[in-house]
Formats: C-alpha cells, structure tokens, sequence
C-alpha cells in the first residue's frame, strides 16, 4: 500500500479546490485513484489539514462504539462517508469493514479477544469424571443465538419506526390539515 506525504495530500486538495481540475483530471496528473481524491477531500472538508495528516497511533475502538456505528448505519440511509464523518472518523472503510464483519459473525465480532488463545488446563486426568463441557457448549451456541436473534429484532424494529416516521412526516407535509389539533380537543382538555 502506497503512503502518501502530509505535502502531497494538501496540493491534490489545494488543486481541487482552486479549480486546477477535478477528480478524474487530478487524479491522472498525479497517477493517483480518482476515489482517494475525494477521500482526502473530504477528510479536509470534515477535518482540516489535520485530516490529512497520518496518524502515529492507530486507534483502538470500544466494541461498544462498533456496534453502535454498526446499528447506526443499519438503521439509517447515510453512506458511510457520511456515517464516518458523522462518527468524526477519518476513514469510512473502517465502518464498512466492521459492518461486513458484523453481518458475518454478529455481534462476536468485535468482542474476539487478541493473540495467541490460552491453553486450557488437562483436567481430564481422573477419567471416571465427566465434564459438562458438551452441554455448556449447547447452552453458550443457545444464548448466543438467542442474542442474535434479539439484536436483529431491535435493529428491525428500529428500522420499522423510522419508516413510520418518515411516513408520518410525508403525510403531514402532503396534508397538514390532518395533523392539526381541532378546537374542539384543546378546549376540552383545558377545562
């Protein structure tokens, strides 16, 4: 993967914005992809320069706050340019990897613990105990099944609300006088 220089980034974005060319012109000149253009565009529209610059850390998200990006961008029609700047992240492919990630694993996704996996100890040295280990693997499949199912009906009841609303809100342009309170209900309740 190429890295390109604080320098670079701002003189493609200082030639756009100062009408030199556009995407597709500007992205020839430079022997650049015409998308990372307006990526770094936009970081320095949401972000100034400093959205340009590459970061020395990289940053570690909550598994909390993806999933909330995650049913954020579910339930909403913004892309995820929009979903990242709304979010003040730099970099939209991030909500896009977390969401495919998302819709392969669930929410287990995010909540993988890093390195090497720890070893368990043998305790099967007195072979006349049995462990429940079979059943314990049922019930966490079970639990986690169910809490998938639960997620995706949040996220579907969610999306269902925002569709009446939306409906609402058309309904109530398209005829306002529908939704107006008549005097005869407010004079009743003010007595």
């Amino acid at each position: 993967m190429v890295k390109y220089s604080f320098d670079f980034k701002l003189q493609v974005v200082q030639d756009y914005d100062s009408g030199v060319g556009g995407k597709r012109f500007l992205a020839k000149k430079y022997g650049i992809n015409r998308k990372q253009v307006e990526v770094w565009k936009n970081a320095y529209k949401e972000f100034g320069a400093s959205g340009l610059q590459r970061k020395l850390q990289n940053t570690t998200y909550s598994t909390q706050f993806k999933l909330n990006a995650v049913h954020l961008y579910l339930t909403s029609e913004e892309s995820y340019q929009e979903m990242a700047n709304e979010l003040k992240l730099n970099n939209p492919a991030l909500i896009t990897r977390w969401v495919q990630d998302y819709r392969k694993q669930g929410e287990f996704a995010f909540s993988k613990a890093r390195g090497r996996p720890r070893k368990e100890p043998d305790l099967s040295y007195n072979k006349k105990i049995k462990l429940p280990k079979i059943e314990l693997n049922k019930t966490e499949q079970e639990l986690a099944r169910l809490q998938k199912e639960n997620l995706n009906l949040r996220i579907e009841n969610e999306y269902l609300k925002g569709l009446r609303r939306l409906r609402l809100e058309r309904q109530a342009k398209e005829n306002p006088d529908l939704f107006t309170p008549s005097n005869e209900n407010s004079s009743s309740h003010s007595k």
